[in-house]
């Protein structure tokens, strides 16, 4: 019973690992398109540079007048499950012509999402803006074709800090792309999330900064503080592995011993009858 129990506490744990390689993708346009009706709606088994291939293809995405590609580090499907319906990008998804939402599709950093941006601007002869809500709102000439990539501030801590952090980011887009729904006959909008954890791909999803380095830092770029803020000695492998040792091992080996405890035996030492140890001892 008890390591049932432990076991049943470890499968939310178990459900996160198997997800902790993907991220979420969501793409939605104001007209329907032919290319997001044509994706399969599951493919969760795809690497996300292909899909996002297939949505920003130029056969497609030059048929509007803006496309807007929204990078978040750290974004999740959770994130996106729990914004309430009334929010702003709830309301425009829902509406959408033609939309589709992958929430666990393998990352992949096999290519740049400013690579693939830029390149779609060529092909389309697009005017291409990097933003983020840092910049304030965006100013979009009307005359022209845009590609506007937004790099939004990564999303981390509590469930409680997400949500909150998820329904300021909910207010600046859901505005944002109601001014180009408004200035603009069409557009097409790409959400797709980002990992945290690898510089390397951070750096190939956003441009070149002059805060970024290639070499290796010295001891005098370490943060301050003791081991724990030096060193992430705690990983995901090792509190699993915690985990299943004191909540299904140790408790089954308890068990095992109580039990090997508990056994009697069943053979009495009795003296035969007709047997008296006074009488033998005076003989």
């Amino acid at each position: 019973m008890a390591g049932r129990a432990a076991i049943l506490a470890l499968l939310p744990v178990v459900g996160v690992l198997g997800y902790s390689d993907t991220v979420p993708i969501v793409a939605w346009s104001s007209k329907i398109s032919s290319v997001l009706n044509g994706l399969s709606p599951d493919l969760r088994y795809e690497d996300s540079v292909s899909i996002i291939d297939g949505v920003l293809s130029p056969e497609g995405a030059c048929s509007f007048d803006t496309v807007l590609v929204i990078n978040q580090p750290g974004l999740r499907s959770s994130d996106l499950r729990a914004l309430p319906t009334s929010s702003g990008l709830s309301a425009i998804l829902n509406t959408a012509p033609s939309s589709r939402q992958y929430p666990h599709v393998k990352r992949s950093a096999s290519a740049s999402l400013q690579d693939i941006t830029e390149s779609l601007a060529r092909r389309c002869g697009s005017t291409l803006t990097n933003a983020s809500p840092a910049d304030g709102p965006l100013d979009l000439a009307e005359n022209s074709k845009h590609v506007v990539c937004v790099n939004m501030p990564a999303i981390e801590g509590s469930p409680k800090l997400r949500k909150v952090a998820m329904l300021g980011h909910d207010q600046y887009l859901s505005s944002e792309i109601e001014k180009i729904d408004a200035a603009f006959t069409s557009h097409l909008v790409l959400y797709v999330g980002s990992p945290l954890e690898h510089p390397g791909y951070r750096r190939q999803l956003f441009p070149p900064s002059k805060f970024d380095s290639t070499y290796a830092p010295d001891n005098s770029t370490l943060s301050d503080g003791g081991i724990f803020k030096r060193y992430q000695l705690f990983t995901t492998p090792l509190l699993v592995a915690l985990l299943v040792v004191f909540f299904i091992i140790v408790p089954i080996i308890m068990m095992a011993v109580s039990a090997l405890a508990s056994l009697q035996s069943s053979v009495r030492l009795e003296a035969p009858k007709g047997y008296h140890a006074q009488e033998k001892k005076t003989q």
